[in-house]
């Protein structure tokens, strides 16, 4: 698929390049965003934002820059740790930042020489890309040519500044931040091409890679032909890039990446909009306004999500991205406002950043809604609804402050996606801003997470999920392995969704000679005067002996919280905030058992969580080669 490259060949983009239009939207685009930067200054809701941006600029002064020295590059091929390099590199990425924005604000001759020595600090280092990414060893493209996602983000960083500040600026200055983005980034991708792997991916590398570089060629390149060409190759991977959605607008790589590479995505859409006079407009399919409108789907309440994959469930939406994304669908986020600080993004982002200082409007915002979100083609269901209290229920159905938004979502799809889980059937329970039984998203990037065993990792193992491990044998990874609907169905009462079935046929996900079925049925059912919810989860399990007779076999149903559950007989609970689950089973047939797992964040910041086992007593087979395993769990709003 090549339609957005189709559509704007280079023999058509060079028209609407023309240096005219060029010149009046660099004048255009600096004054509105200097001007809306020096009015957030005073405004309450960007006060936590302004607060970060001082902090790290008081820092920059009574502190030299961190150096990103050689050996300390050579650390991750040493030991596959990523962190301590990328703790200085994003750090060195968030001064600049944060330098640029306050001289923006307030333009003051001492600050500007800051910035000045902060784009010279950036143009000296080594490489941008980052050490997991660089192959030293290639002897065609040196590192510092290697453009991967953050050598892509710097040059769109180094180019903006220039946009913003470049006539206050030094022309020395000026003059070596443009000769270094030409060298790092411009000429392997454009005037010398090395033909990156990014360039045809089907996910968020394309995005930010082709958002970065396309930015910094709008802004920097100088031959309206040459500009032209870089924006069609790049229109060409944002291609690719689409390709990875299907019609359903699901990211599989979960929400925290859908930010990242649809996010930058946009970015450059609206720069490229602006840079050809309102003449190319890329979001106006029906696929991207799909797509725009996937982390509202997947939005569980109270800002928290459905975290499928390397994604967090408290995903903060950058506030400026989704204002924007609102007023393309001239409707309301679901969302939580806020607008995030600098420091709360551990790559210091300076897009993110900039723009939620430039195209923020909290009116953009609502409130949680109730209803029900199936994404086919990617194999995600959530279904939310609000529960009331017993006394308010009595008084009416109207929402109070008394609500609590109880949610549901199950996960279908297969277990070769990118940033790939093993978690065909896994299944979240959220209660009142809080998932009860959860997903742990990403785990701690190293070298082994993207290595051959990575499956031996708790967040992809199958064995960090809700799912049941079959003859002490767990999902296997690869494209074969996946889930077949079998049935979904939505039921509707009084224009409100009461109740949704799904049965899944996940036979395939284990590499079991003896299973010859195995479906995990979900039932979701809010409860009359919605006064709570039931999820009933029926797995089903056919196996055939190789020998004479049966033997038992051994099926352990696996459930994933943070929260410590109590156990009595029949039953487990797991007491949240403002909600509790609690799952009743037949005690005659299952033996539970609690473990807590001792664990490390996907910032390396220590955590428990509990995995809760349920093993079918094997006695109980007799002889049979066909068992269901059912569990009943109830939600509610909690007491306390």
């Amino acid at each position: 698929m090549s339609l957005l490259k189709e559509a704007w060949p280079a023999s058509r983009l060079v028209m609407v390049l023309s240096d005219g239009v060029q010149d009046t939207a660099r004048q255009s685009v600096r004054s509105e965003w200097t001007k809306r930067l020096r009015a957030t200054v005073a405004e309450p809701i960007y006060a936590e934002l302004w607060v970060d941006i001082e902090r790290v600029c008081k820092d920059s002064q009574e502190t030299p820059w961190p150096e990103l020295s050689l050996t300390l590059f050579r650390q991750f091929a040493h030991t596959g740790e990523r962190k301590p390099y990328e703790d200085v590199y994003f750090e060195r990425r968030g001064r600049l930042a944060a330098l640029a924005l306050s001289a923006v604000a307030e333009s003051e001759p001492g600050r500007l020489k800051e910035v000045e020595s902060g784009l010279l600090e950036i143009c000296r280092e080594y490489t941008w890309a980052l050490p997991a990414h660089v192959r030293e060893e290639n002897k065609v493209t040196p590192p510092w040519q290697q453009v991967d996602l953050f050598a892509s983000e710097t040059a769109q960083m180094l180019a903006e500044i220039l946009l913003l500040l470049g006539e206050q600026l030094a022309g020395h200055v000026v003059a070596q931040v443009r000769q270094e983005v030409g060298r790092r980034v411009l000429e392997p991708v454009f005037w010398q091409p090395r033909h990156f792997e990014w360039e045809t991916a089907d996910h968020n590398w394309a995005a930010v890679c082709a958002s970065g570089c396309g930015i910094a060629a709008l802004l920097l390149a100088e031959d309206s032909l040459g500009k032209a060409e870089a924006i069609e190759k790049m229109l060409g991977a944002l291609d690719c890039f689409l390709a990875g959605y299907k019609e359903d607008g699901g990211c599989p790589e979960g929400v925290g990446y859908w930010v990242y590479g649809f996010g930058y995505f946009i970015y450059f859409a609206e720069m490229l909009r602006a840079f050809t006079g309102e003449a190319v407009n890329i979001l106006n399919s029906e696929k991207v306004k799909q797509i725009a409108a996937f982390a509202e789907r997947v939005h569980l309440s109270e800002g928290i999500f459905a975290n499928y994959s390397d994604s967090s469930e408290t995903e903060r939406l950058p506030s400026g991205l989704v204002s924007y994304l609102n007023s393309l669908q001239e409707g309301h986020s679901t969302l939580p406002f806020r607008v995030s600080g600098l420091l709360e993004d551990p790559c210091r982002r300076w897009a993110h950043v900039l723009r939620n200082l430039v195209w923020t409007n909290p009116l953009a915002f609502g409130s949680d809604l109730a209803g029900v979100d199936y994404l086919p083609q990617l194999g995600w269901l959530m279904c939310r609804s609000f529960s009331h209290s017993s006394s308010h229920s009595r008084a009416g159905r109207q929402k109070s402050e008394l609500d609590t938004m109880l949610a549901f979502s199950a996960k279908g799809g297969h277990n070769n996606e990118p940033h790939n889980h093993n978690d065909l059937g896994h299944f979240i329970l959220h209660g009142g801003g809080e998932n009860l039984l959860c997903d742990l998203g990403a785990g701690l990037y190293t070298k082994a997470y993207f290595s051959p065993g990575r499956e031996s990792i708790i967040n992809i193992s199958s064995g960090g999920h809700s799912v049941p491990i079959i003859n002490r044998t767990m999902q296997q990874s690869g494209a074969r392995a996946k889930a077949v609907v079998l049935d979904i169905a939505v039921d509707e009462q009084e224009e409100t969704r009461t109740g949704t079935r799904l049965k899944l046929d996940l036979t395939s996900a284990y590499p079991v000679e003896e299973l010859t079925v195995f479906t995990r049925s979900f039932a979701w059912t809010v409860l009359e005067e919605n006064e709570g919810a039931r999820l009933t989860v029926t797995d089903h399990f056919e196996f055939e002996s190789p020998g004479v007779s049966m033997k038992p076999w051994d099926v352990e149903e696996l459930l994933i919280s943070r929260i410590q559950p109590e156990t009595g007989t029949g039953f487990v609970e797991w007491r949240g905030t403002k909600a509790v689950v609690r799952l009743d089973y037949d005690a005659s047939m299952m033996h539970p058992r609690v473990e807590a797992v001792k664990h490390v964040d996907h910032d390396g910041v220590p955590f428990v969580f509990y995995k809760t086992s349920l093993t079918l007593a094997s006695d109980r087979w007799n002889d049979s080669a066909s068992v269901d395993c059912n569990l009943f769990f109830s939600i509610n709003q909690s007491s306390c």
